[in-house]
């Protein structure tokens, strides 16, 4: 018995060892008439942005990107992962 959980843990570790790890990256890019937001990391995320006079979130998908329009300088983007079992909508 003893040998078998064992031999389940290490058959564990070394499930997590060769599972990829979840990155939250999102890209953040200037354009003429805005900024462009971009999902590039490997988990879907939920994305703030927040300005002197406003306020957005929104969830981005991997891959995914959004224009936003309406900013003003100076202004803060950040970003967290969407738990586990969560779905995305837009």
């Amino acid at each position: 018995m003893k040998r078998l959980l064992l031999f389940c843990f290490i058959l564990a570790l070394i499930g997590l060892s060769c599972a990829p790890e979840a990155t939250l990256e999102i890209s953040v890019n200037e354009v003429d008439n805005g900024i462009i937001v971009e999902n590039v990391g490997t988990v879907d995320c939920i994305v703030y942005v927040k300005s002197l006079d406003a306020k957005q979130e929104f969830q981005l998908a991997v891959g995914e990107s959004r224009l936003i329009t309406d900013i003003e300088k100076p202004f803060e983007v950040s970003a967290v992962s969407l738990r586990e079992g969560s779905s995305l909508e837009s």
